[in-house]
């Protein structure tokens, strides 16, 4: 688990020296450099990065520009740029029968300014509920995730034919007209009543389409709750405890500590149906995450505007170093102060919500208490659902 502290960006302007068989060539590259012990360290970085890019460049590779800030997770060896709120090791008990650390966690801020729990050992496994309808119901629901196809599919021949429909019928209405000569207002009464016709049809499609879409995720959490059991009566060793989201499920893993890497981990993720971004987040990171704030597009907050739905100032990390945008001093100050208040009001206005729902805990009979890392998993867990607050009769968001 690799979340820095500082992190910088350098950007440099290159041209290669013209030959007999080779024409001279530019390239400006930008990379982004990180450390856990200075800015100025993170700054070396990435200067590093941009020399290794260039010699690369030179060799005749083809290689990425300039990355982009917000890409992190793509298997491109940048680790998880988000501000660190808070450091815990568990477990917390320092007098327990097991006192030395076995997890760490890191609480950081993400880039829509909610809260997030990064853990490097107790497996946690986010499913969404798009994921799992187009897992139950392959032929209702697109790769999309939130429409039936039987609805909206445009290859649905049936679709055509009311498209073909109505193109000859306006063509055969417009060459009337034209024969008897008459007013061309009675075109336009005939487009107005289809257009009033398809509204309306396309409106009750949609009530059926949200009406099916409703009663479909009402059968998710006896699905995931069922699932589970499944599991454990084949792996009786294993217990687990499931939360339901605003949008799916989370699951913790409570019977032993893993690795993001371990084979089990797969297994679980593939098994769960686990959202694939996620699955690769962990991967490339090697952590396991959980949002613990809300997000601020789900807050009544943001829909009475008293709060903005956008965090100010994302890329406060290049504030005083990006060269691509021309900024005072004082532009600068304003932004940052404009992201601090934004973020005491999000804290103050977030406590009115829980991140996620505690459903129930199921265990397999074969399972046992681990005295070597149950400690620092129930303080984990425990540290989790009081910062979500899961037991909080609160709105999920």
């Amino acid at each position: 688990m690799l979340i820095p502290k500082y992190w910088a960006q350098h950007k440099q302007r290159f041209e290669s020296l013209e030959t007999s068989s080779k024409p001279s060539k530019q390239a400006t590259i930008k990379r982004y450099g990180w450390s856990d012990i200075s800015q100025m360290e993170a700054l070396s970085h990435a200067k590093s990065r941009v020399n290794e890019a260039h010699h690369r460049w030179l060799a005749g590779e083809d290689i990425l520009r300039r990355e982009r800030k917000e890409e992190y997770n793509e298997g491109n060896s940048i680790p998880i740029r988000e501000e660190i709120i808070d450091k815990h090791d568990f477990p917390e008990n320092e007098l327990s029968n097991n006192s030395a650390a076995v997890t760490k966690l890191i609480v950081t801020r993400n880039s829509y300014g909610a809260q997030v729990a990064n853990v490097d050992n107790i497996a946690i496994i986010d499913v969404d509920n798009d994921d799992l309808l187009r897992h139950i119901y392959p032929d209702d629901y697109n790769h999309h995730g939130f429409m039936p196809t039987f609805l909206v599919n445009q290859n649905n021949p049936a679709s055509k034919i009311k498209i073909w429909f109505f193109v000859v019928v306006f063509i055969l209405i417009a060459s009337v007209i034209a024969w008897l000569g008459l007013s061309w207002l009675w075109l336009l009464v005939v487009m107005f009543g289809a257009t009033a016709y398809s509204w309306q049809q396309a409106s009750a499609r949609d009530k059926t389409r949200a009406q099916k879409y409703a009663d479909d995720a009402a059968s998710l959490l006896p699905y995931m709750t069922d699932l589970i059991k499944k599991r454990i009566v084949n792996h009786p060793t294993e217990c687990f405890r499931l939360y339901q989201t605003p949008a799916g499920f989370r699951i913790i893993a409570t019977h032993d500590v893993v690795s993001p890497s371990d084979n089990v981990v797969e297994d679980w993720f593939a098994y769960f149906h686990a959202d694939t971004n996620y699955v690769r987040l962990c991967q490339v990171q090697q952590c396991f995450r959980a949002r613990i704030t809300a997000k601020p597009w789900r807050m009544s907050e943001v829909e009475n505007n008293k709060l903005a739905k956008d965090i100010p100032a994302k890329d406060f990390w290049f504030d005083f170093e990006d060269t691509e945008v021309e900024r005072s001093i004082e532009q600068r100050q304003d932004a940052l102060k404009a992201r601090k208040q934004w973020l005491a009001d999000y804290d103050k206005y977030a406590k009115n919500y829980r991140a996620c729902h505690y459903v129930e805990s199921m265990a397999g009979k074969e399972a046992a208490n681990n005295s070597k890392v149950q400690a620092s998993i129930d303080d984990f867990v425990q540290w989790h659902d009081r910062a979500c607050q899961v037991d909080k009769a609160l709105p999920m968001a």
